[in-house]
């Protein structure tokens, strides 16, 4: 008797299986578009890759001070859930 519900049960299981395998629905020619024109809408300036002139701003001393006294000590001082302690 257990081996007939057995029997049964991976029956029903093989044919959901290879019913799922079946499906004929392909993408669409414009799939992933909109991705596209999000990701392009994001640039800021398109010739920037171009354009080789050194930076002008902020000197990196400086940046490292900011990062080690403003940044870093507000990210290590929140928990996980965003909750400062």
């Amino acid at each position: 008797m257990l081996k007939k519900y057995f029997l049964i049960t991976s029956l029903i299981f093989l044919l959901t299986l290879a019913a799922g395998c079946t499906s004929s629905s392909h993408l669409s020619e414009n799939y992933g578009e909109s991705y596209n024109a999000l990701f392009q809408a994001q640039v800021i300036n398109a010739d920037a890759p171009e354009n080789l002139t050194p930076v002008d701003g902020m000197p990196g001393y400086e940046a490292v001070r900011i990062y080690n006294d403003i940044y870093l000590p507000g990210v290590t001082s929140q928990s996980a859930g965003g909750v400062k302690k």
